[in-house]
């Protein structure tokens, strides 16, 4: 019955296979054509449901679930469907009865008045029945509604109260799409409207069925207050959030109440309701001492987690008035100085975030930093937005430092999966993509003017071109949220431009592509980072520590030069590189596929053949060399330097020699071993300025490789760094050596910004393994450095 359930057959046809990609795939194209086929049928009249039939289904279907809670199941949704919302105030609409109804269309300039009779049900949507004054019943089905994606019955009880009076701001009577019943969807929140006792819509109004007791209005404000807080004791924030309000509408004096939903509010990072409500605790006559400086206190946090940490420094020095030994305030300010030197000169401490967020339930504490970069109109891009240098730019240097601006983490305990089926990107997504969808619906319901024009002015399929206006604060004063919430822009921006995020702080981002679909362990919505462009060969990359993105130039770039990054992996072979990005574009532009594409497709797949064998554990020598030979004839004369496939080659036969060099000990080995790490250097872009292995040796101690440009690969090009040194050690050539590893340190402080510390964290493994001559030669450069 619930549309967002998968049917068995569906499950058991893809459960268990490797082909699942290709099964997932095909469910969707099949979803896509069953929603095209929908939207031809003619309307018909809704059919009438006997309520308590539909109670007990809904109960079954609630037992079900319940049964189902502690066990793994596999569900389904769809992302990027038809959707509507209203923008029309209440009072400007005409009441229809589910009678009057017809199925497959939206009753514009209706409104539906409604009873809640069912507690809800939590699946992918929220469903529960509903019966209208003349006794006639529906199955409603919410999708997007705040709090309720993981909401327990306790949870859902406070957010859908049973017996509750509510109008649905044209209703769109619909077949559920994975099912052969009909329904009322509604996707977004603000459509739905509590009414409560003596409102002028209730006039007159009597029910076939009788009057129920509405749970809203019979609780009094101190019960509401209870039922928040025990809410928040088990961190439940949102419907805390909300009994707390409903306990506010009985007695807008209960203080208690006020600072509760505040900090519940704060917890939810939904700041700027929690000034509102803290402004009002401030403004209250005869404030006892304890609760204005709870107030205080909390503004400070609010505006701490706004990023606006001049206004949370004189809250919390307003807090040392009231009390001069309060240490939360202390080490409140020491934060807000950290943070403001962070945001206004860039100086991070890198490993230190890295160290942090290796431990267990640590979370990162930074500020945004904007760097020499603007969002700019670029004609190239048809008049489309991309982000530009505002001066010249050296490499390495740090241009973005962002925060998400929601952001969903893959849930150890999670036993329920559900895949997405998105008609917008014809991907299959997971729950965390459903769930940064949830988040930015409800920090757009109640957060601030400004992050909400932010986020709907995102790319959405815009050809290019500037977003609607946002929608401004709701005129409906019954609305339980501050403003009219467009689900289908919410949903299509974030389909454009979330990013997969990687649990590894230590690993490039480029390598965790940009959606990368089911197999992400994060999901996450950015801001200012959603208007890089794309470029396989861009001139910056992208990493993150756990959900901070940090995007470093990756080439010298001039003024005025637009700035990219990759979307997918630059290393990837052409092919694949193609079948990530027709969501955004037909074809990449970029040099690098412009190459690709010069060299033909013949030259294109036999790369592409010879990059798999290398993926062998047998390969000997001689078949190493085999492939570098076959790999130079699949590039072009006119080639960049930068190929990987080549790269990975000589990689491994860098470490066929070294390997030699472990039983035979002949320095030969080792001189090979440096000559082959040099190509994987070079054909990663190094640029290389001093390939000499032996002979004299100078004095002077500069880097062995040019600074002009950073390689994509921080893991691999810092590794080949590191495995020089150790060659160079192990000749006794520590003039040598320690010039490659300062090499490696070069690469790692302008990618990561690490340094040393950072270094020694990434390569721990191989460091440990060096020997006595290697490793003094390291702590002498530590200490240097």
């Amino acid at each position: 019955m619930n549309s967002s359930e998968m049917n068995q057959k569906s499950v058991e046809s893809v459960e268990g296979e490797d082909d699942f990609a290709e099964k997932a795939m095909q469910l969707l194209t099949n979803a896509e054509k069953k929603a095209k086929e929908e939207k031809l049928q003619p309307p018909f009249p809704m059919p009438f449901t006997n309520p308590a039939a539909l109670m007990y289904e809904i109960e079954i279907q609630r037992q079900s679930a319940n049964k189902a809670e502690n066990k793994a199941a596999l569900r389904q949704t769809y992302i990027g469907q038809e959707t509507h919302h209203s923008t029309v105030p209440l009072n400007s609409l005409s009441r229809i009865s589910l009678q009057e109804m017809q199925v497959r269309q939206r009753h514009e300039g209706k409104y539906l008045l409604c009873r809640i009779i069912t507690p809800a049900v939590r699946l992918v949507s929220t469903t529960f029945a509903v019966e209208d004054p003349n006794g006639w019943a529906q199955v409603i089905s919410v999708y997007n509604y705040p709090g309720t994606q993981y909401a327990n019955e306790r949870e859902l009880e406070t957010l859908l109260p049973v017996h509750s009076v509510i109008a649905i701001r044209e209703p769109w009577a619909k077949m559920a799409l994975a099912g052969d019943h009909t329904h009322i969807r509604i996707d977004s929140p603000s459509d739905i409207i509590f009414l409560r006792e003596g409102d002028e819509l209730l006039t007159d109004i009597r029910w076939s069925s009788g009057r129920r007791p509405c749970t809203i209005l019979s609780r009094s404000a101190s019960e509401w207050k209870s039922v928040g807080d025990k809410h928040f004791r088990e961190k439940e924030y949102f419907p805390a959030s909300v009994a707390y309000k409903y306990a506010l509408e009985k007695q807008p004096s209960l203080i208690a109440a006020r600072l509760n939903r505040s900090l519940a509010l704060i917890k939810l990072g939904l700041y700027d309701p929690a000034l509102g409500e803290l402004r009002a605790v401030l403004d209250t006559t005869g404030l006892p001492t304890n609760d204005k400086q709870k107030a205080l206190y909390r503004s400070a946090q609010a505006h701490y987690g706004e990023g606006q940490y001049n206004e949370a420094l004189k809250m919390y020095r307003e807090c040392l008035i009231l009390d001069e030994a309060l240490q939360e305030a202390l080490s409140g300010i020491q934060r807000c100085n950290k943070r403001i030197e962070e945001q206004k000169n860039g100086n991070f401490d890198w490993t230190r975030l890295c160290e942090e967020i290796l431990s267990p339930d640590n979370e990162l504490d930074v500020a945004d930093f904007l760097g020499p970069i603007k969002i700019a109109l670029l004609a190239n891009r048809g008049g489309g937005r991309g982000i530009v240098a505002t001066r010249n730019i050296v490499a390495g240097e740090l241009l973005l430092v962002a925060k998400p601006f929601a952001v969903a983490r893959q849930r150890p305990d999670e036993l329920n999966m559900i895949i997405a089926f998105n008609f917008l990107t014809k991907k299959v997504d997971s729950s965390r993509h459903l769930e940064v969808i949830h988040k930015c619906v409800l920090k757009l319901s109640t957060g601030s003017d400004d992050a909400t024009r932010d986020v709907y002015d995102l790319y959405a399929g815009d050809d290019g071109q500037h977003s609607p206006v946002a929608p401004s604060r709701t005129k409906e004063p019954r609305n339980l949220f501050d403003r009219d919430i467009d689900a289908n822009r919410i949903e299509t921006a974030c389909s454009l431009n979330w990013f997969g995020i990687g649990a590894n702080p230590l690993g490039l981002a480029s390598v965790r592509q940009k959606n990368q679909g089911m197999s992400d362990l994060g999901c996450a919505l950015y801001l200012l980072p959603s208007y890089l462009n794309h470029a396989c060969a861009s001139n910056a990359q992208r990493f993150f520590f756990d959900g901070i993105m940090v995007i470093r130039a990756s080439r010298d770039i001039a003024s005025g030069t637009e700035i990219t990054h990759s979307y997918c992996s630059s290393e990837d072979a052409y092919q694949k590189r193609k079948q990530v990005l027709p969501k955004w574009f037909p074809e990449c532009d970029c040099s690098l596929c412009i190459q690709d594409r010069a060299a033909g497709n013949d030259r294109l797949s036999k790369r592409e053949s010879l990059t798999k064998r290398l993926d062998s554990d047998d390969l000997d020598i001689n078949e190493l060399f085999d492939i570098i030979e076959q790999l130079e004839t699949s590039y072009t004369t006119t080639y960049g330097s930068f190929r990987p496939a080549l790269s990975n080659a000589h990689l491994q036969v860098a470490r066929a020699f070294e390997s030699s060099y472990k039983y035979a000990q002949d320095n030969r080995f080792l001189q090979g071993a440096i000559q082959h790490y040099f190509i994987a250097l070079e054909t990663r872009e190094v640029k290389i300025i001093d390939h000499s292995i032996d002979g004299k040796k100078s004095n002077k101690k500069p880097l062995p490789i040019s600074k002009a440009i950073v390689p994509y690969n921080l893991n691999t090009c810092s590794f080949i760094c590191l495995a020089i040194f150790r060659c160079f050690s192990l000749l006794n050539d520590t003039l040598r050596a320690e010039r490659w590893l300062r090499a490696g340190l070069w690469i790692e402080s302008v990618t990561s910004g690490g340094g040393v510390r950072m270094f020694k964290l990434r390569h721990a493994t191989a460091l440990a393994q060096l020997d006595e001559q290697a490793s003094s030669l390291l702590a002498k450069v530590e200490a240097s450095a």
